[in-house]
């Protein structure tokens, strides 16, 4: 709550200023109008002369009787007991060095999402548990492995969406009362999803591993002009990009909640290991939809964790520099037309 006083404050704001705290002291305690003294109308109640002795201060209530809004020393309280501690960002800025690598990042997980993938191939087939696992997991009919394929993009549309809307929206700006955590928060993410993103794509160019149901174009089942089968799409098996992202948004979930005790206990530990329900799922349906080997999608789990976990520890092991405050209250000197201003926030 801001609060100002200048060099021109009139005694007019100041009755009203003791007008209003009297007000929200009688709002807090329950008391009525009607049970205060009646005074004439339009009285003005004059204030006490700078030569009078200020008056005694009232022994401290004992702990049966309740404390009375009109004791002298009574300070009442607008905040509710009930209602979360603002958060408050303890960690170092966003700076122009990581700026650099979030637009690195992003332009290149944007260009290799455009460049064709090398003609020579430097993995085919299954490796070590690849084909037993396929078989055990993958769906018998083409429409059914489309309805699991649709899954696993609804699962990874979740994860990259749920650490900027659900924790750095709702809960840090709008449940916290917190726009700077809100804003760090949600550049950390961008900053970390745009690096997972530039692994992958990378590694896939390069890569250039045929996917699983690539063996079936040209059958009754797969034709070969289908899409699947004559796009880029065909050749960007290793590593899957929705295992990557999603259990990066599952690390991204957990930090967040655990550095910054977003909803406490135990509603962060349930938001983590929610994100990491939803992750294994989004990465088991490709599987399942026979859209990457189980070698892909462990390879984007442990990538998306290493880097989910590693970028934002480096911005939660720096502290912010600590700001001056004096009793909860904020003071700053401000330039007036009649000279300085005091200006408070609280």
């Amino acid at each position: 709550m801001p609060f100002w006083i200048g060099p021109h404050t009139s005694r007019s704001s100041l009755a009203l200023l003791r007008a209003a705290l009297f007000g929200c002291a009688l709002l807090s305690s329950g008391t009525t109008w009607a049970d205060l003294p009646a005074s004439a109308p339009n009285e003005e109640i004059p204030d006490p002369p700078e030569s009078a002795p200020s008056p005694a201060k009232a022994p401290p209530p004992s702990e049966s009787a309740p404390v009375s809004p009109l004791l002298p020393g009574y300070v009442p309280t607008l905040v509710s007991v009930n209602a979360p501690p603002p958060l408050v960002w303890q960690w170092a800025p966003f700076s122009t060095a990581n700026y650099f690598v979030t637009a690195t990042g992003a332009a290149a997980t944007l260009a290799t999402a455009i460049i064709q993938p090398r003609a020579q191939h430097s993995l085919s087939g299954g490796l070590w548990f690849d084909e037993s696992v396929r078989n055990a997991l993958r769906v018998d009919t083409l429409p059914n492995r489309y309805i699991f394929r649709d899954a696993s993009d609804v699962g990874l549309s979740l994860m990259v969406s749920w650490p900027f809307v659900a924790d750095a929206l709702t809960t840090a700006w709008w449940y916290r009362g917190s726009r700077e955590a809100a804003q760090e928060m949600a550049l950390i993410d961008l900053e970390t999803l745009a690096v997972s993103g530039a692994i992958q794509g990378v590694t896939n160019v390069l890569v250039s591993r045929e996917r699983p149901y690539g063996r079936d174009c040209g059958t009754d089942e797969l034709p070969s002009d289908a899409i699947d089968c004559t796009g880029s799409v065909h050749y960007r098996s290793f590593f899957s990009g929705h295992s990557a992202f999603s259990f990066t948004g599952a690390a991204l979930i957990c930090i967040h909640h655990f550095k910054n005790e977003l909803l406490g206990a135990p509603w962060d530990t349930v938001s983590c290991a929610g994100g990491y329900a939803v992750a294994t799922a989004t990465a088991t349906f490709r599987v399942v939809s026979d859209v990457h080997y189980a070698s892909d999608v462990l390879t984007g789990a442990l990538l998306g964790t290493l880097v989910g976990y590693g970028v934002p520890l480096l911005h939660y092991s720096q502290r912010a520099k600590a700001s001056t405050t004096l009793s909860g209250v904020q003071l700053h000197l401000v330039p007036t037309p009649g000279g300085l201003g005091l200006l408070g926030v609280f």
